[in-house]
């Protein structure tokens, strides 16, 4: 009997996760929580699937897809705006595609945005809405200048989300879509053609008080939510259309 080939196999085994219940060896990520695992996961903890996850963070603790990743084999695409966070990401997550981009409205569509500090003072989201904003009242887009050594400036590329799939050739039809933007959700969405994508799931990070994601086609129903923090819930969107379970 082959010794070495045995304790390969075993070790397969051990990592193989059992069919509806979560494998202890892998991290949860954001999904550690006792009311994620028990109301969220079970509609996607499956083996083999395809993300998108915008607002990757660091791919790791801050992530919704790590756990479907390293334990399901899913693999995908993660989207982060902070390159900071985006370098952490992309070490991470070697089975799926990183991307250091900002996914925005078309009003920010296939430019870039200035981003003075760090977190937490500074703010992706904060820079997005003030560019946009100044665009609307006719504002041209500067060039990049050079700034004073002890000031942290970031250049952001920013795209809608239609050409960043369409870039990345995505598959048109996956199983899940995370959106993790603290409010900035419906700008994503309204840059997304759900004619030509069409996720199966939409996993989004909301505000307590966000009354629903405006931008979301009429095909998607609430079938899930938990509490993630005192200042936000996650909820899953299943689309109707796709026949997912």
């Amino acid at each position: 009997m082959n010794t070495s080939l045995h304790v390969e196999n075993s070790v397969t085994q051990q990592k193989t996760p059992a069919p509806g219940g979560f494998h202890k060896l892998f991290s949860l990520g954001a999904f550690r929580s006792t009311s994620h695992k028990s109301q969220i996961l079970p509609f996607v903890n499956h083996i083999g699937g395809k993300f998108v996850e915008i607002g990757a963070q660091d791919g790791i603790k801050d992530s919704f897809t790590l756990y479907l990743e390293k334990a399901l084999g899913w693999k995908g695409l993660l989207i982060e705006p902070w390159p900071h966070l985006f370098r952490k990401c992309r070490k991470a997550r070697k089975q799926s595609l990183v991307l250091n981009v900002a996914v925005v409205d078309h009003w920010l569509e296939d430019s870039f945005i200035e981003v003075r500090g760090t977190p937490p003072k500074a703010s992706i989201q904060k820079a997005l809405r003030k560019e946009a904003s100044e665009r609307l009242v006719g504002k041209s887009v500067e060039a990049p200048f050079k700034r004073p050594k002890q000031e942290r400036v970031s250049y952001v590329t920013t795209d809608v989300a239609h050409n960043i799939l369409k870039r990345a050739k995505f598959d048109h039809n996956f199983e899940l879509l995370v959106l993790n933007l603290q409010g900035y959700e419906n700008h994503a969405l309204e840059g997304l053609n759900f004619e030509k994508y069409h996720p199966n799931f939409i996993l989004a990070k909301v505000g307590n008080r966000l009354p629903k994601l405006s931008n979301l086609p009429l095909s998607y129903e609430l079938v899930a939510s938990s509490r993630h923090d005192q200042r936000s819930m996650l909820r899953l969107y299943r689309n109707s259309q796709s026949g997912a379970n």
